[in-house]
């Protein structure tokens, strides 16, 4: 794997970020077996990689992560990021057991956050924009998040009605 050009702030961002989350997720009891936190971690960092595929490839190019359009480390660190983000937003919702009208103010109040920490994450030289702007970013949240806690419902259900080896 490329390592970056330079180690700016961004790569200081970024490991910052993981050194918080990995911190957090450390402390938080488990709440998931591991083959639905894996699960929930990657079908969250697939959809990102999918999303930047498409929107940063060449012909749409509206944004970099990093320091270039290229591929290294510290763009996997980001998809790992993204990964905890998502079990993060599942585990809360499972924690208050979120029912009805709910799942929609918590959608919403989650959107918000990630839309604040791209943007905060773009002032760090993470995304740079050529065309996009966090804004955009809300509503495709809005959807991602919503398909996120289905995701989990039906991993969930696969799981506990599937029946184990003894």
């Amino acid at each position: 794997m490329k390592l970056p050009n330079s180690f700016d702030i961004n790569e200081w961002f970024v490991l910052i970020s993981m050194f918080i989350a990995f911190s957090v997720l450390h402390l938080l009891p488990k709440r998931f077996p591991l083959s639905i936190s894996i699960l929930i971690m990657l079908y969250s960092s697939t959809i990102a990689r999918f999303a930047d595929h498409i929107l940063a490839m060449p012909r749409i190019d509206l944004y970099d992560i990093m320091n270039s359009p290229y591929y290294d480390l510290f763009d996997i660190f980001t998809y790992v990021l993204i990964g905890l983000a998502g079990y993060f937003f599942v585990y809360v919702y499972d924690l208050f057991r979120i029912k009805g009208f709910w799942i929609a103010v918590y959608i919403v109040i989650w959107s918000v956050f990630g839309t604040a920490y791209e943007w905060l994450s773009s002032y760090f030289k993470v995304f740079i924009y050529k065309g996009w702007k966090p804004t955009y970013s809300f509503t495709f949240y809005l959807f991602i998040q919503s398909l996120t806690l289905l995701f989990f419902k039906y991993v969930t259900f696969i799981h506990q009605n599937t029946p184990k080896n003894n």
